[in-house]
């Protein structure tokens, strides 16, 4: 399988070296380097017609070597800390049920697999006494909740582990269609319970909240805010941060970059993220899913007196776009954050994007949406704000990297390498404040950085279309 997608890559790579040299690069910085991945990138977006199994199946063959320097404690989360978090989601969705496949209480495996990443030298004997300044990352992958494994992550996660000086725990999550929304965030909140309640044979001691950063990229990052969100509606201790990288907060794709054609040429991902792409007939999961989807989309059909979060734009997109929810549930905050009541009273965040990427937009208006939850309000929650909980600002850092790419930190580059190290100093301080109980007033910084690394305030007469934009969570052109 890999071979021939080599050979049908081999036209795409003579033609970008050709355009490269002949036009000029999509953006002016780009190296043909860049140029070469994101085209390649976007070229294995598409599936090549394989199957969803196929392309699952094959993300869990890539295994990564282990990095030198580092190990791997393989870790089973035993499904005692899933019925737990299953019980807290029950409660949190249940004004969502009737567009939720209930499947996701059925899972087909025993546990979450999971793997501690850490310095090679890195003993609990060593440390068990210092424990207070022990920090750990909870990594959550990306891969549009589809795709994706802790195997093919192991190397940035050792890059961010450098840069921070914490471990990480990276967990491979259950995927849709499979098994659907809420049952990744399910098994997410079942991590964190494990991390600040551990069984007595762990061998590890109980991580205080405020030693965990929840970090994660692409759909990983909406998955993280996502699991802020229900921690804070729930009463749940928050942990020390929340990073997204390339995140995907938004899945009604209501922003405006999401159907820019400048992105056609910049960005790796297809104006479709919702994995229609993989509609591959032969594969069993589709048609699972389709109709499990049927029957769920009959049920609200039959019952028009329940009323649905979100725009009714999503009920005229017809086919479903998406394996994670149906079309009726992109508006579910814990679905799409950018779309919740209140993004405030989390814990600080740094949202990172690449000014040339789909999702650039998302990330622009959920980190002001949080950072100024009584400005920024949504029109469907307009009249209820005054009655919200969670009107105190969220301490905000927001990136955005010139002419960068989506999941631009994964690929081997200069700029990858700055926001790596921006990351860690992020989770190092976030931590260490949390740790001491020092007071944090709210902050808000959003900061372009350049191609050359240069660092300035966002100039927000630019974003100033995002931040007026008056058709967050209306799905375009229905």
């Amino acid at each position: 399988m890999i071979a021939i997608i080599i050979i049908k890559s081999i036209p795409l790579i003579i033609s970008t070296i050709f355009k490269h040299y002949t036009y000029g690069p999509p953006q002016p910085s780009w190296g043909l380097k860049l140029h070469l991945i994101v085209k390649l990138a976007r070229f294995l977006a598409k599936n090549q017609n394989l199957t969803l199994e196929e392309v699952q199946e094959h993300h869990l063959t890539r295994i990564n070597r282990i990095p030198p320097g580092f190990k791997i404690d393989k870790v089973i989360i035993n499904d005692e800390f899933r019925k737990s978090a299953q019980t807290y989601i029950e409660t949190l969705l249940k004004p969502y049920e009737i567009v939720i496949d209930p499947i996701w209480k059925s899972p087909k495996n025993k546990g979450i697999n999971g793997e501690f990443l850490m310095d090679k030298n890195w003993d609990f004997n060593n440390v068990k006494n210092d424990w207070e300044n022990e920090k750990i990352i909870l990594y959550l992958h990306g891969g549009a909740y589809a795709a994706g494994t802790i195997n093919i992550f192991r190397e940035f996660c050792s890059q961010i582990s450098k840069a921070s000086g914490a471990r990480t725990l990276a967990i491979d999550y259950r995927l849709a269609p499979q098994q659907p929304f809420p049952a990744a965030l399910c098994d997410v909140l079942a991590t964190y319970l494990y991390l600040t309640n551990p069984p007595k044979d762990s061998g590890f001691q109980p991580y205080k909240p405020e030693q965990i950063v929840i970090c994660g990229d692409s759909s990983g990052g909406g998955l993280s805010v996502s699991l802020g969100l229900v921690l804070r509606d729930l009463g749940l201790p928050l942990p020390a941060g929340i990073v997204g990288l390339s995140s995907w907060f938004d899945l009604t794709h209501s922003m405006p970059s999401f159907f820019d054609p400048n992105m056609d040429e910049t960005d790796a991902l297809p104006p479709i993220l919702g994995f229609k792409m993989v509609a591959n007939p032969n594969s069993f999961a589709y048609s699972e899913f389709k109709s499990r989807t049927g029957l769920i989309i009959n049920n609200i059909q039959e019952h028009p007196e329940v009323k649905l979060i979100g725009d009714d734009s999503l009920k005229r997109i017809g086919q479903a776009i998406c394996y994670y929810v149906v079309n009726e549930g992109f508006g579910i905050p814990y679905v799409s954050p950018m779309l919740a009541e209140s993004l405030g009273g989390l814990p600080p965040m740094l949202i990172v994007t690449g000014n040339a990427e789909r999702l650039r937009d998302e990330a622009i208006y959920l980190s002001y949406r949080a950072a100024n939850p009584e400005r920024y309000r949504l029109p469907a929650y307009e009249n209820d704000f005054d009655n919200s909980r969670f009107k105190s600002p969220t301490s905000v850092k927001l990136e955005v990297f010139d002419e960068m790419p989506h999941t631009f930190q994964l690929f081997p580059l200069e700029q990858s390498k700055l926001s790596i190290q921006r990351v860690g100093e992020f989770i190092s301080n976030v931590i260490q404040e949390a740790i001491q109980a020092k007071p944090c007033p709210h902050k808000f910084e959003a900061l372009k950085i350049s191609y050359h690394g240069e660092v300035q305030n966002l100039d927000e007469s630019s974003i100033e279309h995002v931040l007026k934009w008056d058709k967050a969570g209306v799905y375009p052109g229905v």
